[in-house]
């Protein structure tokens, strides 16, 4: 399976304008079919590349530390090893088949070029919402949401606490052996 994931990060705090960046998502999956019912699961293992365009609105100081003027843009990239896994349901056609899915994603930190005065998380949990095509039961094409369920960034000092969660649209193909 590989793709392209268009991600940003949620702010807790409206200090910076953030936008979506691309990255690339790939990997490995496997598939798990109930003969007759169109109901399954599938698992993946993939690299997969989050962040965002970062727009300060103001002078940012955090702990003593100027990490934005205003104006000025920087490219935040946090690299995963990601674990999806997935509920599916496939409509039973001949030659097309159309399905939906949602599912947890555990992703480990593998990487990153974000400032040491923001916390990383090493792991982070989402819930992802998707639908495909099946093309003669060997090619797949997906889409797919990405909610972040936990605080990807954390900064805290005396007078502020900021927080970060991904948010990403995935678009995948996969060829099935």
């Amino acid at each position: 399976r590989a793709g392209v994931n268009i991600s940003d990060l949620s702010f807790s705090k409206d200090i910076m304008k953030s936008s979506n960046i691309a990255g690339f998502t790939g990997g490995v999956m496997a598939e798990f079919m109930i003969p007759g019912l169109g109901v399954g699961v599938d698992g993946a293992l993939m690299y997969s590349r989050h962040g965002s365009k970062l727009k300060f609105k103001d002078v940012t100081e955090i702990a003593g530390n100027v990490v934005g003027l205003g104006n000025s843009k920087t490219q935040k990239k946090l690299d995963y090893i990601e674990i999806p896994l997935n509920l599916k349901y496939k409509f039973t056609l001949p030659v097309v088949k159309p399905y939906l899915f949602i599912g947890p994603s555990f992703a480990f930190l593998v990487g990153n070029n974000i400032s040491e005065e923001f916390k990383k998380r090493k792991f982070d949990t989402s819930i992802n919402l998707g639908a495909g095509l099946e093309l003669l039961s060997k090619v797949q094409v997906s889409a797919q949401y990405g909610w972040g369920l936990n605080k990807t960034l954390r900064f805290s000092d005396d007078a502020t606490t900021i927080n970060a969660k991904n948010r990403f649209w995935t678009i995948t193909a996969a060829y099935l052996f």
